[in-house]
C-alpha cells in the first residue's frame, strides 16, 4: 500500500472517529471527552498538513440519529489504532512521519483506556 493511501485512510478514520466524539460531546458534555476532542481535532489537522489537497479523502460529516455511546466510541478508538499500525507497516516510511504515526497511536490507545473509564463511571 503506498504512504499516501495509508496516511489517507488513516486520515478518514481520525475524522470518523472526531465525529462521534463531537457528536457524543454535544449529547452529553463531558471534561473527560472535551480532552480527548482537543487531541482528535489537532491529530486530524497534523495529518491533513501531510496530504496535498488532491490526496486528502472528501469526508462527509456523519449525523447519527441517536448519540454513541461508550461502545461504540472504543470500537472506533479500536478501529483507528488498527489502521494506525497499518500504516505503520508501509515500507518506506518517513522517520518524521512514523514519529507522528506512532505518537497518533498512542493518543488514540490513550483514548480508548479514557472512554473506557468514563463508561465505568456511568
Amino acid at each position: 500500500m503506498p504512504i499516501r493511501r495509508a496516511i489517507a485512510m488513516v486520515l478518514t478514520t481520525l475524522e470518523d472517529s472526531l465525529d462521534l466524539l463531537e457528536q457524543a460531546q454535544s449529547a452529553t458534555p463531558s471534561t473527560g471527552l472535551k480532552g480527548i476532542l482537543v487531541r482528535r481535532r489537532r491529530a486530524t489537522v497534523v495529518l491533513r498538513h501531510r496530504l496535498s489537497r488532491k490526496e486528502r479523502p472528501v469526508h462527509r460529516i456523519r449525523i447519527a440519529p441517536v448519540a454513541p455511546g461508550p461502545t461504540e466510541l472504543i470500537g472506533m478508538e479500536a478501529r483507528l489504532q488498527e489502521r494506525l499500525d497499518a500504516a505503520l507497516q508501509v515500507p518506506g516510511l518517513d522517520p518524521d512521519l512514523a514519529a507522528v504515526l506512532h505518537n497518533l497511536r498512542l493518543e488514540a490507545e490513550q483514548a480508548r483506556f479514557a472512554l473506557a473509564a468514563l463508561a465505568q463511571r456511568n
